[in-house]
């Protein structure tokens, strides 16, 4: 196949040293066919497309190229494209505006590339990654006072704060908020809903202008298909920033200094657990402790007369499991998960060791047992509630 490829563009070549211009065209479009990222060959057609006086096909061939070169993260290209076919029909509004739509874009890209490194989220990445990120890089300005977004609305896009600050406002009940923290040049904001639940997790407000850089999901995506290790940035961006935040606001973590927690995150593992399986049944060996990093757990309990108590509904920095970890028995109860869930175990021996390490965390999930087993009342028998209580003592 490899061989056909070759023979195609090297007849067009060939057909465009002897000056067969016609030939030259039908061998690049059979390239092409096979080959459609080779831009260079896409342009060679609309340029003998325009030799050969098909003005309509050329430009539209043209229009093709520079978009795809946008879509690449060519600027520079694309811009010469366009102003090729304004060369052929300076009449062309649509382009005109296309043109200085894309000189407008690449003067702001120009300055893009720094901001994005200084991040540590893109620090790592080579040249061509951060010239393929640009396209999908939006960059807004907010007057002081201005409300970039709010707790709870939607939203899954990932922001970079290049200029000003922000204040991170938590709203509390009866309409009261209170300020919890400040953003500066450099920081990423946004990440949890953008990880998690799709939501905005705090109000966020300007205390001067502000410039910021947004990049949606899908464009973080689409960069994610041609250059994978932005993935594993992005997921040590989770581990080192959301996961810590979790632990953080977490009964079970809460007491752990900052370098602690860090060592903790270290022993989590990703779990995907489709919609309708169970992470363990009632009876099971305790493997780990969960954490829930996106969807829903139930956990539930079936009662001697065969009705079903739902005890708790894990979300998103939920954890579950820990129970029958501490008191070394088999699950107490049924985990399923309800939607399809992205979870985070720490198995049974580093659960240990973290134990071990740090006796507050000791004392904090014995805490949150006996809370949770005082729950279950309804579902276990006394006698079984007075057993585990006397493990716990």
């Amino acid at each position: 196949m490899n061989r056909e490829k070759f023979s195609h563009k090297e007849e067009a070549l060939m057909a465009l040293a002897q000056g067969d211009w016609k030939r030259a065209l039908e061998a690049y479009r059979s390239h092409c066919k096979e080959e459609p990222r080779d831009l260079r060959s896409r342009l060679k057609v609309a340029e003998l497309l325009e030799r050969l006086g098909r003005r309509r096909e050329a430009l539209k061939t043209y229009r093709e190229v520079a978009e795809a070169y946008v879509e690449e993260g060519f600027l520079l290209q694309a811009i010469s494209i366009f102003k090729i076919m304004l060369r052929i029909d300076p009449s062309l509004r649509e382009a005109s505006e296309r043109l200085a739509e894309l000189c407008r874009t690449r003067e702001k890209g120009e300055k893009l590339p720094q901001a994005l490194t200084s991040v540590s989220l893109f620090s790592e990445l080579s040249p061509l990654e951060v010239q393929s990120l640009l396209p999908q890089v939006v960059a807004i300005s907010f007057p002081k006072g201005a409300q970039v977004c709010r707790q709870g609305e939607p939203g899954d896009s990932l922001w970079i704060l290049c200029r000003g600050e922000i204040a991170i406002v938590r709203e509390l009940a009866k309409g009261h908020e209170r300020t919890i923290g400040h953003l500066r040049e450099g920081d990423i904001f946004g990440e949890l809903g953008f990880f998690t639940d799709g939501k905005r997790h705090a109000t966020l407000r300007t205390t001067t202008e502000c410039e910021v850089l947004e990049i949606s999901r899908q464009g973080l995506e689409r960069v994610i298909q041609k250059h994978p290790r932005v993935q594993r940035a992005l997921e040590h961006l989770f581990q080192r920033r959301v996961l810590d935040t979790f632990l953080a606001l977490s009964p079970l973590f809460s007491s752990l200094r900052p370098e602690e927690r860090e060592e903790v995150l270290g022993r989590f593992q990703p779990l995907h657990v489709p919609q309708g399986t169970y992470v363990f049944r009632k009876g099971d060996p305790s493997l780990a402790l969960y954490m829930v990093r996106s969807g829903e757990v139930e956990l539930s309990v079936r009662k001697g007369d065969g009705t079903t108590v739902i005890l708790e509904i894990a979300r998103s920095g939920n954890f579950f499991g820990e129970i029958a970890l501490l008191l070394k028995r088999p699950c107490l109860s049924d985990a399923k998960a309800i939607q399809p869930s992205e979870l985070l175990e720490l198995r049974k021996e580093d659960f240990s060791s973290c134990l071990d390490r740090f006796p507050g965390l000791r004392l904090a999930v014995q805490e949150m047992s006996a809370m949770r087993l005082h729950r279950m009342k309804a579902a276990l028998s006394q006698e079984a509630i007075e057993r585990a209580r006397e493990v716990m003592v």
